[in-house]
C-alpha cells in the first residue's frame, strides 16, 4: 500500500471516530422519562416535572425545603450555583426513599435529563472554585460530588453524581447512598419503572 494511500485511509478513519465521538457526546436524543431509569424500585413516592421551574413551582419543592434544614431552600439552592441550568433545563424526577430502618429520616433522590450538555457540566463541575463542592471519586465511571452548604440540615449528606445523561442528586445520611442511584442507573438494581408503581 502506497503511503498517500495510506495517508488518506488514516484521515478518513480519524475523521469517522471523531464524528463518533462528537456524535454521542453532543447529540443525544431526549429520552422520555429516563429520569426514572435512575430511581430505585423501593422508591414510596416519585414526582417527575418537566423542567426545575415546575419542581420549584410544585408541593414537592416544600418538602425538599425542609429537608434542607433551616435556612436553606431548593431556590436558593439552585441560584447560588451557575451550572444548575445545564443540569436542570429537562426533565427531572425526585424520589423519597427508605434507604435505612425505621426511625431515621427518609432520603431524597433526584434524577435530572442533561443529554449533550453533560460533558460541558462535567467540566464546570471539575473545575469549579466553590469550596462548598468536593469531588469524591468515582463509582465504575461515574465522578461523584458532594456539596456541603453552610446551613444544611444536620446528618445529612448532599451527593450528586452525573453519568453520560443523566445528573443524579441525593439527599440523606450517607454520602455512600448515591452508589445505589448509580447501581440502579447502570441496571445492577431494579429500577421505579420495572417495578409496582407507588
Amino acid at each position: 500500500m502506497n503511503r498517500k494511500l495510506q495517508f488518506a485511509l488514516t484521515i478518513g478513519l480519524g475523521a469517522v471516530f471523531a464524528a463518533a465521538i462528537f456524535g454521542y457526546s453532543f447529540c443525544q436524543p431526549f429520552k422520555p422519562n429516563a429520569v426514572l431509569e435512575a430511581i430505585p424500585a423501593r422508591a414510596t413516592f416519585v414526582f417527575k416535572a418537566n423542567d426545575l421551574g415546575e419542581l420549584l413551582q410544585s408541593p414537592v419543592c416544600g418538602q425538599l425545603d425542609k429537608a434542607l434544614g433551616a435556612g436553606n431552600t431548593l431556590k436558593e439552592l439552585t441560584d447560588a450555583n451557575g451550572w444548575i441550568k445545564l443540569a436542570a433545563a429537562s426533565e427531572i424526577a425526585v424520589a423519597d426513599i427508605p434507604f435505612r430502618n425505621a426511625g431515621r429520616s427518609k432520603s431524597w433522590a433526584a434524577a435530572s435529563w442533561v443529554g449533550w450538555r453533560s460533558p460541558w457540566l462535567r467540566w464546570k463541575l471539575e473545575h469549579t472554585r466553590n469550596e462548598n463542592l468536593e469531588l469524591l471519586g468515582k463509582h465504575a465511571v461515574w465522578p461523584i460530588w458532594q456539596y456541603s452548604p453552610p446551613n444544611i440540615a444536620r446528618g445529612k449528606s448532599l451527593t450528586f453524581a452525573l453519568t453520560d445523561n443523566l445528573l443524579l442528586a441525593c439527599l440523606s445520611e450517607s454520602p455512600a447512598d448515591i452508589l445505589h442511584l448509580l447501581d440502579t442507573y447502570d441496571q445492577r438494581a431494579p429500577a421505579h419503572t420495572q417495578g409496582q408503581q407507588p
